[in-house]
Order: structure tokens, then C-alpha cells, then sequence
């Protein structure tokens, strides 16, 4: 299976990727773990992208698909999660998996509110240190993910592949929510 998590920083997209990963048998690629390891590394990639990340701006569009497709081509299924964040992003994604021969089956949306998601980012930079979870970080990246990546979300609502999930309840909710969505999907599929 092939899925995409999509909603704002701090909606629990990590935490509900690596749980269908695991349930799932299949990869999960989140491009901020593989932009964070390749910082701690200080590869080429890993300079260039620091005070990109740092100041909560994204990433150039050409380095993260090349990115995913090096990680994706190897992979029959993944969970795809921190990526697309803007239109020309899903175009170059979607363009870049029907080149591979591997689309989207299905294109999971956490919602919940800013003040949420802000919540939750604060505990996560209190808990990790993470320089990207500041405060005014946190404002920016909230505010690109309404400007940049809402209509993205819309883009998969039209095109029929997107289903919303109600992020603000516990995690085991969700999680149920995700299991029920997928196997619909599976069932269709067959």
C-alpha cells in the first residue's frame, strides 16, 4: 500500500506513520527525519538545508524529490509523510510516482486546530530540544502550511483520494480511524 499522510506540523503524522509502518510491514519515509539525519551527518545536503529548517522555511522543491525518489524507487509500499508541502511539490511527486510505476492508493488528512498543533510542538521541543519547535518557528510553519499546503489538501479531496482523519482525540482513536480508512481501501483495491 501506498499512503500519504498529509495535515499541519504537530497533527501526529510521525507518530501515526511509524504505527501503520509497523502495522503494515511497509517503509516509513519521513523526509524531516532524513533531512535531520543528514544535519547531525553535516553531509553537503545537510548544510544547505540547517538554516532552511531552522528558520521554518521549506525546503527547495528539485532537492526533496530527488530525495524521495532515490528512498521510494526501492520500495513496493510506504508511508509517505512531510511531503508535499506545496502544489508544485504534489505535481513533482505524483509525476515522479507514475514514472516509478507506484501512485498514491490513498491520502490520509490529520486535522486539527493551531492552537493543537502549536500545543503540541511546544511539548515536542521541550521534550527533544528541537531548534525548529520554537515559538516564532512554529507561527511560520503554521502559516505556510495554510498558505502553501491547504490547497494541496484540496487538490487530493478533488481528485477523490483523500480522507480525513479527526486528529485532536487520543492517539488509539486515530489510529482506528486510519485502520478503518485503509481497509477500505484494501477492499477496494482488490
Amino acid at each position: 500500500m501506498r499512503i500519504l499522510l498529509l495535515g499541519p506540523q504537530g497533527s501526529g503524522k510521525g507518530t501515526q506513520a511509524k504505527r501503520i509502518a509497523a502495522s503494515h510491514g511497509i517503509p516509513h519515509v519521513a523526509t524531516g527525519e532524513i533531512l535531520r539525519s543528514a544535519i547531525a551527518a553535516e553531509t553537503e545536503l545537510g548544510r544547505r538545508v540547517q538554516p532552511i529548517l531552522e528558520r521554518g522555511d521549506l525546503v527547495p522543491d528539485e532537492l526533496m524529490v530527488d530525495l524521495i525518489r532515490e528512498r521510494l524507487q526501492e520500495e513496493d509500499g510506504f508511508v509517505l509523510d512531510g511531503f508535499p508541502r506545496t502544489l508544485p511539490q504534489a505535481d513533482a511527486l505524483d509525476a515522479m510516482l507514475a514514472e516509478i510505476g507506484k501512485p498514491l492508493d490513498i491520502v490520509l488528512l490529520l486535522q486539527v486546530g493551531d492552537d493543537v498543533a502549536s500545543s503540541r510542538l511546544l511539548g515536542r521541543a521541550a521534550e527533544e530540544g528541537r531548534k525548529d519547535d520554537e515559538p516564532d518557528a512554529i507561527a511560520n510553519r503554521l502559516r505556510h502550511y495554510h498558505e502553501e499546503t491547504e490547497p494541496v489538501v484540496e487538490r487530493y479531496r478533488t481528485e477523490g483520494t483523500l480522507v480525513p482523519i479527526p486528529g485532536e482525540r487520543g492517539i488509539g482513536e486515530v489510529a482506528a480511524d486510519i485502520d478503518a480508512a485503509l481497509t477500505h481501501v484494501a477492499v477496494r483495491s482488490r
